[in-house]
């Protein structure tokens, strides 16, 4: 019987919307990105290994940065792949330098660079976040309930039956699938 490998998309919130700075010193971020990295580096043991990141800023490029380095300590066990879905070309145009520099870096080191506009256009953003759920098994997310389009990625995967993890400790009960997919709540 052949395995069937599974993927899994990100999404999660921009660096304003989170309630702790994602400044790499800080206790909440470290708590915040230990529990991304066992996260990501815990997936290949469910047969998951394709990454989609939307490559916004904050969570898209911090799990993108992890998925690279779960690339780099596993390539001789097995072949891990990202996926970048971009929304459309100057995606990145409005972000700070430091997550430009980031934003290329993740670009440049991806297996594969989805563009799905050559402009922006109303809805661009959740036809991005569409696409990846719909190619994803499992979503992995940063949510604690505020309104966003992290929420409206999460109702439209919990809709598609998707398996959801999600890693803030407040753990937003609304996402209780029906479908036979445990919702795993503050991982």
């Amino acid at each position: 019987m052949q395995t069937k490998f599974k993927s899994c998309c990100f999404t999660g919130y921009r660096p304003s919307k989170f309630p702790f700075s994602l400044d790499r010193t800080s206790k909440e971020y470290i708590r915040f990105e230990n529990k991304l990295v066992d996260a990501i580096f815990s997936l290949p043991s469910e047969q998951c290994y394709t990454f989609y990141t939307g490559c916004a800023m904050g969570f898209d490029l911090i799990a993108a940065e992890i998925v690279l380095m779960l690339k780099e300590a596993t390539r001789v066990n097995f072949s891990v792949e990202l996926i970048c879905a971009v929304p459309f070309i100057e995606q990145s145009a409005s972000f700070t330098d430091e997550w430009k520099e980031r934003y290329n870096n993740v670009i440049a080191a991806a297996d594969e660079v989805v563009l799905m506009s050559d402009r922006y256009f109303d809805g661009c953003y959740q036809h991005r976040n569409e696409f990846m759920v719909d190619n994803s098994d499992i979503v992995l997310t940063w949510y604690d309930g505020k309104p966003s389009g992290t929420g409206n990625t999460l109702r439209y995967a919990k809709k598609r039956g998707k398996k959801i993890i999600n890693l803030s400790e407040e753990g937003v009960h609304e996402y209780v699938s029906t479908d036979g997919y445990e919702i795993i709540e503050g991982y």
